[in-house]
């Protein structure tokens, strides 16, 4: 692992006594290590890098086991599966062909009879826990292998799409899945402010959904439906999709060394948007968003089919870039008899088809329906917003412009954990760590409003506080930055920003997220967070990962206490935790902050209590991605 010019110079904690941690730094997982390894010669300037951390991390890490099935629940999936995976002629006699539609095209009678349906199913305990989670419990344990990280991902996506596709139109024959194409909401300022998140659609977008027509969701081991949607990640961009539609081969679509065209990273930026249970592989179809996201990008893949044919390419030919054995083309997807190869075939592709959302002109501005209006600059049907400010139109200067009046979403939008723990959703089964978090002011901050004072005069070249003002701040700190892809809805012009802290566990399944706030304006500032891993077992050991990244996407670099020296050294962010003393985390929350700060001998003016802080966040703009070995071979 690279070492880093930025921790030589930033790191300056250090303890008056050395302690012998009962936290200590251990190797990353070798497959995930790996799959950072692809980045090594990859420019940060192509891709954002907490995407391709997600995709490495919920793709490769699965820890997760399959949740445990029944007589009921397996011969239900068999007889559907058997159902969905039938031949395409045969269901086309029987039925008329499906036409799948933008969620927001459906008929309001349409739209009900889906919502009905999926209800239906989640209320169906014939099957337990019911029949809608007996199939989303496909997309769980060593199936998450099978599904990720290869050219697996887009032909057992499109059988599981069928499969439930199947079992709702159990329930209604002339139901079918509605896509959500996420790059209409993009386009907004504030994504969050669209009809999508209306209760006649998705419902509650952050925190337990109460709102909507999956409101109340509980799975069965009684966990609630969440989302933190618009705190991190993005949706789907136009530019996204013109990159994918660009490629000429699936070699393209799916080489994880470039991942501006990687049709799955680019998926998984979504997942990492809506957040909560979508955030994590194993409980990300409990949500019914999942299916609309991944219909969408089968859509995607018929017009990058069809893209193919006309570059007189085969589409259904398999190819032969599996990354693991499990991505052979004779490799079982899971599903009775059926390769991963038999998913590619133009007769699957065959069972179903999509309707496109219409386009628009000044001329005819019609988009179909009140919940998508007419983006006049780019002749796309765009989403309307609930706010009482509409997209307004007028005329300036002899032509018709958008003015699209809805607010950025503000920093410190609170993150709802489900706190699941090897199935036990309970605060009582987390301990909490601090972290110190050292955040260096971002290159593209260009100005802030505050300068110094010349000769009575004030100097407007350079702000106060830019460190290109100023020698030292220059040489060891802006002459040394990079400039990294960060999300395209990314405003670097505020003066603070968040750092997203998670965990994700190692030894056991669970995932945690939080962010602490932090100042954009200072050269270097610090600032404090908190986040969660499995509380250790007596006798026993917690393996946890820790990542950090900010709310434009940029990896942060890790840095651990070394027990000899008591001085910060890049670590790998793969930890383990004992219950030994001394303790360098807490039980609580309450004592995790009475650690951090020395209240005990200053009850008036506590002082920083550096001894209990195991890790340092250093978030700057590195040049290449930071947990990408070099030496590797």
């Amino acid at each position: 692992m690279r070492t880093s010019v930025y921790l030589s110079l930033l790191i300056t904690f250090s303890t008056l006594d050395a302690c012998s941690s009962r936290i200590w730094e251990m190797p990353v997982p070798e497959a995930l290590q790996d799959c950072y390894n692809q980045l090594e010669n990859a420019s940060v300037s192509t891709y954002v890098g907490s995407v391709f951390c997600w995709y490495c991390e919920h793709t490769v890490m699965n820890l997760s086991s399959a949740v445990p099935s029944n007589e009921e629940t397996t011969e239900y999936l068999n007889e559907i599966c058997e159902k969905a995976l039938e031949s395409p002629y045969r269901r086309k006699r029987q039925a008329s062909q499906c036409v799948r539609k933008e969620y927001r095209m459906l008929t309001e009678e349409e739209r009900n009879r889906y919502h009905r349906a999926v209800n239906i199913l989640k209320q169906d305990t014939s099957v337990p826990p019911n029949k809608y989670e007996a199939i989303a419990n496909i997309h769980t344990g060593t199936t998450n292998l099978i599904a990720h990280g290869g050219p697996g991902f887009l032909g057992w996506h499109r059988v599981y799409l069928l499969i439930y596709e199947t079992a709702l139109q159990e329930v209604d024959p002339t139901v079918c899945i509605p896509y959500w194409d996420s790059t209409r909401d993009n386009q907004l300022t504030n994504p969050l402010s669209s009809t999508i998140w209306s209760d006649s659609f998705l419902g509650t977008p952050q925190g337990v959904v109460t709102r909507g027509p999956f409101a109340n969701w509980r799975f069965g081991n009684g966990q609630q439906l969440m989302r933190n949607a618009g705190g991190d990640g993005n949706l789907l961009s136009v530019r996204n999709v013109q990159d994918i539609l660009s490629r000429n081969s699936y070699r393209d679509i799916m080489n994880t060394r470039v991942p501006r065209y990687n049709f799955e990273q680019n998926h998984g930026s979504v997942h990492i948007y809506i957040g909560g249970s979508m955030s994590r592989l194993t409980t990300a179809p409990q949500d019914p968003i999942f299916f609309m996201h991944h219909c969408y990008m089968d859509y995607l893949w018929e017009q990058f089919r069809s893209r193919l044919k006309g570059l007189e390419i085969d589409p259904s030919v398999y190819p032969d870039i599996a990354t693991t054995k499990r991505h052979l083309p004779d490799a079982p997807t899971g599903f009775p008899n059926y390769t991963q190869e038999d998913a590619y075939s133009e007769e699957l592709a065959t069972t179903v088809m999509y309707e496109s959302v219409p386009s628009c002109t000044t001329r005819s501005p019609a988009c179909g329906n009140r919940f998508l209006v007419c983006h006049f600059a780019s002749g796309r049907c765009i989403p309307s917003t609930t706010t009482q400010v509409r997209v307004k139109r007028f005329i300036k200067a002899g032509s018709l412009e958008d003015t699209k009046c809805a607010s950025q979403p503000s920093f410190g939008v609170p993150i709802q954990n489900d706190f699941c723990c090897n199935q036990i959703c309970d605060v009582k089964e987390w301990a909490i760590l601090p972290v110190k978090i050292v955040n260096m002011r971002p290159p593209n901050l260009q100005r802030y409003s505050s300068y110094p004072v010349r000769r009575g005069m004030v100097d407007s070249h350079q702000d106060i506080y830019s460190p290109t003002a100023y020698n030292k701040t220059r040489i060891f700190i802006s002459s040394l930055q990079g400039k990294p892809k960060t999300y395209e809805r990314c405003n670097f012009d505020t003066p603070v920003a968040q750092v997203f802290v998670y965990s994700q566990g190692i030894n056991y399944v669970g995932y945690y997220k939080e962010s602490a706030i932090v100042d954009q304006r200072l050269p270097v500032s610090i600032s404090i967070g908190y986040v969660a891993v499995k509380k250790p077992s007596p006798g026993g050991i917690t393996q946890a990962l820790i990542r950090a990244h900010d709310s434009c996407g940029r990896v942060c670099q890790l840095a651990c206490k070394d027990a000899s020296s008591s001085k910060y050294t890049q670590c790998s962010g793969a930890i383990a935790i004992s219950e030994e003393k001394p303790l360098m985390f807490a039980y609580t929350f309450d004592d995790a902050v009475m650690n951090a700060f020395d209240y005990k001998n200053d009850k008036e003016c506590p002082g920083f209590a550096t001894d209990n802080f195991y890790l340092t966040i250093y978030c700057d703009y590195h040049n290449n991605f930071p947990y990408a070995e070099t030496d590797h071979k």
